[in-house]
Order: C-alpha cells, then sequence, then structure tokens
C-alpha cells in the first residue's frame, strides 16, 4: 500500500486501505451509522463485515472548524476516520501505526493552533498537556 510521510514516519491514507479492502474481500463490506450530530461535532461508527458477520469497528468524533477540512466537511471527515480505524481494526495498514495519515494531520494541525498545548511524537503518541498522552490510533 502506499503510504505518505510525516515527519520520518510512514502512515497509509484511508484510501489505500479502502482500496485494499476491496480489492482483497469481495465478500466484505464496510456500514457506516452516524452516531451523533449536534451542528458542533459529530461521532461515527464504522463496522467491517466478513460473509455478513462483523469483524471489525472504528469509531471517529470531529469537532467542526478544528482544521482545515472540518470548515466545511466534518462530517465526512468523521465517517472518513471511523472507516480507516475499522479498517486498521481489520489489520489492514497498520505495519507502523494504527493511526492513518489524515489524523496525524490533523493532530498536527490542533497543536499548531495558537495556545495550543498538544504535540504529537514520531511514535504516534499525542501529547495533551503535562499530566495526559493518548495514543493516536490505539
Amino acid at each position: 500500500m502506499k503510504t505518505v510521510n510525516i515527519k520520518g514516519k510512514e502512515y497509509v491514507e484511508v484510501k489505500e486501505r479502502v482500496k485494499y479492502f476491496r480489492d482483497n474481500y469481495e465478500n466484505g463490506s464496510i456500514h457506516t451509522s452516524l452516531l451523533s450530530d449536534d451542528g458542533e461535532k459529530c461521532v461515527f461508527k464504522a463496522e467491517v463485515y466478513l460473509d455478513d458477520k462483523c469483524v471489525a469497528t472504528g469509531h471517529a468524533y470531529e469537532i467542526k472548524g478544528s482544521s482545515f477540512i472540518n470548515n466545511t466537511s466534518y462530517i465526512e471527515n468523521c465517517e472518513t476516520s471511523a472507516v480507516g480505524r475499522a479498517l486498521a481494526v481489520l489489520g489492514i495498514g497498520i505495519d507502523v501505526s494504527m493511526a492513518s495519515a489524515s489524523e496525524v494531520r490533523n493532530a498536527q494541525e490542533q497543536q499548531s493552533k495558537k495556545g495550543s498545548n498538544t504535540s504529537v511524537n514520531s511514535n504516534g503518541t499525542l501529547n495533551r498537556n503535562k499530566n495526559s498522552k493518548a495514543k493516536i490510533g490505539g
């Protein structure tokens, strides 16, 4: 699968994960559900099915206006992120990290915003502040 280099680390884009899934799992399907949307933030769930059995799920949360793309397309971006995460749970495109390229870029955009106290380490760990850490993609 094609990767994108972000700060010296290779990440697989969601479109590459979807393409791989379609090419290699002819009996598979991806189902998405918008779990919530209050006009400012949304949550999506994606489920990956093989032979009508759910084998992986992924969730995503996006805030309207939190990044350039989220100014106009936070719902679409959220759905794409949930799909990418579900495919990563299935094992597609995770040689380096479960985080997709778009997730890492979004985290970097957040840290570059004025007054942000977050940073992204080269190992894909998002440092929210001095006392808390969350692993992007897992």
